[in-house]
């Protein structure tokens, strides 16, 4: 099992794949998983938001979780995300995780029920961690969750469970993360790949960026270039980086997942469903640069590493 000190850097979340009918494309996404870890990413977040965890059966989240550490087999580290309405669900999630051999898990807060009080919240973290028994990455996403994991809260949660190392801060900028990092010391910080450089050298871990799971190499150069210390080279790759991400936060709030699936098709694979709902083709005057930018970035990230 890895160490939650080797959770970092570019932290990709696995996108979850279907077969026209719902169910889980398995063949591709074992092909997809293989992919991802030649990039040289430095793990893998599974059936979260981009990974349409909440989308899914509770079985078939299970075998998502199988295929992956399968796929894996202990290279990078594997975080699985368990996050549901309520706490049964989540053990019964975290548990099966553990079983596999996931190295973490990942939660946003207890969804749908919005009017949950801070108190509801924390209990409910801390009956899923004593079952659960694996490091624990919260998922902080006030948009999906319905409301906003406050600092303070975060304090109470990471006092009362130490198995806690860090937090995916959904939308979340540089300060937001240093705010966490400066009150919660130790506590590891992901935030929008937009502020990996200079948010890295300021102490933030990483990111779990959707964006970057369609250029994976340029994520992972960026990171490299950040480590080494070649502060130039990070400086532009970090341009591009966020161009990406500016683009396609863009185009998914106006189309949806589409240009997401749109992407993944261009890095070769046979997208036949994506995501787990009806979703609207993306507009050809839209995919066309989107496409574009993708493989412009591409080659930006090929440049750097064979100089």
């Amino acid at each position: 099992m890895a160490t939650t000190e080797a959770i970092r850097g570019m932290l990709l979340p696995m996108p979850t794949v279907f077969d026209g009918n719902g169910e889980v494309d398995e063949p591709l996404m074992r092909d997809m998983v293989q992919f991802y870890v030649s990039t040289g990413i430095n793990g893998l977040f599974v059936c979260g938001s981009y990974g349409n965890g909440p989308a899914m059966r509770p079985d078939q989240r299970k075998r998502v979780a199988e295929i992956v550490i399968e796929e894996v087999r202990q290279r990078i580290p594997v975080v699985i995300h368990i996050g549901a309405v309520e706490h049964y669900t989540a053990i019964d999630l975290g548990v099966h995780a553990r079983e596999h051999g996931a190295d973490a898990v990942g939660m946003v807060g207890p969804y749908y029920y919005n009017d949950h009080t801070e108190n509801e919240v924390l209990m409910h973290y801390q009956k899923v961690d004593a079952a659960v028994q694996l490091p624990m990455l919260i998922y902080n996403n006030p948009a999906y969750q319905g409301y906003a994991i406050k600092l303070p809260l975060m304090q109470q949660l990471c006092a009362s469970i130490p198995r806690i190392f860090g937090g995916k801060l959904a939308m979340g900028s540089i300060d937001d993360a240093r705010a966490v990092i400066e009150a919660i010391p130790g506590f590891a910080a992901f935030a929008l790949s937009s502020g990996l450089m200079p948010g890295m050298l300021q102490g933030i871990r990483g990111t779990i960026s959707p964006p970057l799971t369609l250029v994976p190499e340029l994520g992972v150069a960026l990171v490299r270039a950040i480590d080494a210390r070649r502060d130039e080279e990070a400086t532009r790759l970090q341009a591009q980086v966020s161009d990406v991400e500016k683009v396609l936060i863009r185009v998914w709030k106006q189309y949806g997942r589409t240009p997401y699936a749109e992407g993944m098709r261009a890095l070769g694979f046979d997208i036949k469903e994506y995501p787990r709902w009806p979703t609207a083709p993306l507009p050809e005057e839209e995919r066309a640069p989107l496409l574009g930018l993708l493989k412009q970035a591409r080659g930006v990230a090929v440049a750097g590493a064979a100089s």
